[in-house]
């Protein structure tokens, strides 16, 4: 009986030790195993060698709703950069439980992350995190790229200035494009708002003007500014709203005829080619440029509702080159009445393929040649490299909050942006691609499914419950 009890307390003496000794080596040694087939969740060694040298501590916030399955990729993938640095402190929140904290860095969505250290914040929106993938039923997830690069971009104080006019009955960057300015803050962008005719000049440290549909004209001496601008090297984005016979906006016209443009008094109607068979909504072809190289990668269109179609001067300004983005089929016509109640087409409309987007730039200078070129390779004209001008697409509505993330309408503001600040992504962490899985089934394959999910299993279940009824019946 002795030896029983002492054999029994050193069995529990080595399990209290060995369960002691594994909390204390998974606590000091941590490690997951990343089941996903694209290591959704496994930080790469570019983001761990940043981590390692990190000089102090960085808080990253994020706001997610629990259960969700997006919520659950970014909660992951966060707690991946907590285990990888103790210099990382990771939090969760859920606005509507902790709204106060949500009100203190003025979160307006779900899927937001806040990195922040002693000095410095930046703001990931969930548009930086997910995009859309290579085909249809895949999604793109950037997550460790959007926060890698905040994380980077923390001390970093050269960052390019995007100013929004406004003034002229503009889209408001705190409202209207609520969703695209978030977006820009998430890639490092800093936004502001500009109202020319009480600041009196374009800041010198502007990289970028945008005129988001625009109601009222200009004045000229602000024309005058805009084009003083753009020759001493300045970039425009231009996104024009659709017509209003009403408001004549000669200045506007003024401004994109000395970028090479005429905008028509239209509204852009596409029988052929119109997202769900609105012809007032049309989904225009793309064109080979580097402003839509990630729809042409991707395979994406955009969504352009209530569009004014464009085309360029034809005599073009001195070294200007003019390149079309967006093209309607042949079938397309802009309706030019626009008090009639039904657009119809008629001989006075303007006859398709229209134009709805361009990108203005200098020509590349003719530099002499190190290497020669093979003669067996083809330069396409729209990817000659120059100075970038200026992108003038005849939409602003795509740029809403409803349909900002339709299709391919986000890839195109932001490779507008990238094109016209020549700013590459110099963190070159792939994203994550996820995509269900699929059974390719052939008929027979369907048929046999069918018949004996449909017809054989029930029918096998009536079967043994009458041989049970007659057993039970002659007992």
């Amino acid at each position: 009986m002795k030896y029983a009890r002492l054999s029994s307390a050193l069995i529990v003496v080595i399990l209290l030790a060995t369960l002691v000794g594994v909390n204390f080596t998974a606590a000091k040694y941590h490690h997951r195993w990343d089941l996903t087939k694209s290591k959704r969740f496994t930080l790469s060694q570019k983001t761990r060698e940043i981590l390692a040298n990190l000089k102090e501590p960085v808080k990253i916030t994020a706001f997610i709703a629990e259960g969700s399955s997006t919520g659950s990729d970014i909660k992951n993938l966060l707690k991946e950069y907590g285990f990888a640095s103790s210099k990382i402190n990771v939090n969760f929140y859920d606005p509507e439980k902790d709204p106060s904290i949500a009100k203190k860095y003025n979160i307006q969505e779900y899927n937001t992350i806040v990195v922040e250290d002693s000095k410095h914040q930046r703001t990931i929106s969930q548009y930086n995190l997910y995009s859309p993938g290579k085909n249809p039923y895949s999604m793109d997830f950037n997550g460790e790229q959007a926060v890698t690069r905040a994380i980077l971009d923390l001390n970093r104080q050269n960052k390019a200035n995007i100013y929004f006019l406004k003034g002229h009955g503009e889209a408001s960057l705190i409202s209207d494009l609520d969703s695209f300015n978030s977006y820009l803050k998430g890639e490092g962008y800093i936004t502001h708002q500009l109202e020319l005719s009480l600041e009196g000049k374009i800041p010198d440290d502007a990289s970028l003007v945008v005129a988001a549909g625009p109601q009222r004209d200009l004045v000229s001496k602000e024309r005058e500014m805009l084009e003083s601008y753009v020759s001493k090297g300045g970039k425009l984005l231009i996104f024009l709203g659709p017509s209003d016979p009403s408001v004549p906006l000669t200045e506007w016209k003024n401004l994109l005829s000395f970028l090479g443009l005429v905008a028509h008094d239209d509204i852009v109607t596409d029988p052929q080619r119109s997202f769900y068979s609105d012809p007032l909504t049309p989904v225009p072809m793309v064109e080979n440029h580097e402003v839509t190289q990630s729809l042409l990668d991707k395979k994406l269109t955009v969504i352009f509702p209530y569009s004014r179609s464009l085309e360029p001067l034809k005599k073009l300004p001195d070294a200007l080159q003019v390149r079309s983005l967006l093209i309607t089929s042949n079938d397309a016509f802009g309706e030019t009445d626009l008090s009639k109640n039904k657009v119809m087409k008629d001989n006075n409309d303007i006859q398709g393929p229209l134009h709805l987007a361009y990108a203005i730039s200098r020509p590349a200078e003719t530099k002499k040649q190190e290497t020669p070129l093979d003669p067996n390779t083809i330069t396409a004209p729209d990817m000659e490299i120059g100075d970038p001008i200026a992108v003038v697409a005849g939409n602003i509505a795509f740029l809403g909050p409803q349909t900002l993330g339709l299709a391919g309408n986000l890839d195109f503001a932001a490779g507008s942006v990238t094109w016209l600040l020549q700013s590459t992504n110099l963190l070159s962490i792939p994203a994550k691609s996820e995509e269900p899985p699929f059974v390719n089934l052939t008929g027979s394959m369907v048929q046999a499914i069918f018949y004996s999910t449909v017809v054989g299993l029930p029918l096998i279940i009536i079967i043994a419950g009458f041989v049970v009824w007659l057993r039970r019946r002659n007992l």
